[in-house]
């Protein structure tokens, strides 16, 4: 009787354990970040980045602008971006440049 005692004590407290580590597991585990344009608006696209550092699915396109930030969600944590300060006009984006994109930081664009 004393070791079903022990052995519930035991599984009661590795209960509590992972109830407590799974949430800071999970925000580890989802990776996103920030774009944020500083100085002028900026039109924006952004890619997932697949293994061999090519686009893969679009994530997001749209206009940051100047000195508020849009949010980035990934699955694999990098990114590739291309940006234009011409919002207004249909220009070719330039600086398809891979970024990574983890625990909220911040990806200036342009």
């Amino acid at each position: 009787m004393h070791r079903v005692i022990k052995v519930s004590m035991f599984v009661i407290f590795v209960i509590l354990i992972s109830a407590i580590v799974s949430p800071l597991k999970a925000d580890r585990n989802d990776p996103h970040c920030y774009l944020q344009a500083t100085t002028v608006d900026a039109k924006v696209v952004v890619w997932e980045q697949d293994r061999q550092g090519n686009k893969g699915p679009l994530l997001w396109q749209g206009i940051v602008r100047q000195g508020k930030r849009q949010r980035i969600n990934t699955r694999t944590g990098g990114i590739r971006v291309s940006s234009s300060t011409y919002v207004g006009t249909n220009d070719a984006l330039s600086g398809d440049t891979s970024r990574w994109c983890e625990e909220g930081s911040t990806v200036g664009v342009p």
